[in-house]
């Protein structure tokens, strides 16, 4: 999980039960080497889930 993920939650504290990062992508926390892949962090509420913020490697894309 990117502590960027982390701190955004703190900060906005959505109506949310947690957010999770699926798959295990290359370049995420944990999973460096190779080439980054594009992956989502995941938020989870009790509407469903729908992505939170997007990120290659370490760095928020959009």
């Amino acid at each position: 999980m990117p502590a960027t993920a982390v701190r955004r939650l703190l900060l906005e504290r959505p109506n949310a039960r947690g957010i999770a990062v699926p798959g295990m992508p290359i370049g995420s926390p944990g999973m460096e080497g190779g080439r980054p892949q594009r992956y989502e962090v995941v938020l989870f509420g009790a509407e469903g889930q729908r992505p939170y913020m997007r990120f290659v490697g370490s760095q928020a894309i959009d």
